[in-house]
């Protein structure tokens, strides 16, 4: 699968970046804030956008989501975060992505999956 990831914290960003890319997907694209990701989906059309919840400042994981479905320039988005409100996780839902727990790699690499 073609991925593009979107994460403000590095140390995070590159333990995805290698666990999904040992995993065999392609990663096509990273990003380090909200917009980057946006802008990283409309360059690649990746399969799956997987994005961290907290990328101040600008858009957060959910406001990701909801523009690149929208648009159809990712064709899932899975996001990521150890922020576990569960508001936030269902308005992650009515959007589309799925939400997985930061830090659960079986979990992410299962959600890429689909």
């Amino acid at each position: 699968m073609r991925l593009v990831l979107a994460d403000n914290d590095e140390g995070a960003l590159e333990l995805i970046r290698l666990d999904l890319g040992l995993e065999g997907h392609e990663i096509v694209a990273t990003a380090s804030d909200g917009g980057g990701a946006v802008a990283a989906c409309e360059r690649t059309q990746p399969d799956v956008l997987v994005v961290d919840y907290r990328m101040p400042p600008g858009l957060n994981g959910v406001e990701v989501a909801r523009k690149v479905l929208a648009a159809g320039t990712a064709g899932r988005v899975v996001v990521h975060s150890n922020y576990l409100d569960p508001l936030v996780m269902a308005e992650a839902e009515a959007v589309g992505a799925q939400w997985v727990a930061k830090g659960n790699l079986a979990a992410l690499r299962a959600a890429v999956l689909g």
